[in-house]
């Protein structure tokens, strides 16, 4: 049964699934809960679902950007 009422669950045919857990900021999340709310699934098969839809589409999930910008490299001396 999905931990949501109304919501649609997993067929018993379905592959196995590892856990995945993740950060992410709160407007995120509460755009994620919207679209699997719309979508009538939850989180994880919504989740599961656009992941799988970016790899068909494009051949691999997409490369972001380091959360960090380095601006120099640091002057580490050569130990020998």
């Amino acid at each position: 049964m999905s931990a949501v009422q109304g919501r649609a669950r997993r067929s018993r045919e379905a592959l196995p699934t590892v856990s995945l857990q993740a950060r992410v900021s709160p407007d995120v999340r509460a755009e994620i809960e919207a679209a699997a709310a719309a979508s009538g699934v939850s989180l994880a098969y919504y989740l599961d679902s656009f992941f799988k839809s970016q790899v068909d589409t494009f051949g691999s999930l997409p490369l972001v950007p380091s959360p960090r910008l380095q601006l120099e490299e640091l002057p580490i001396a050569d130990v020998a």
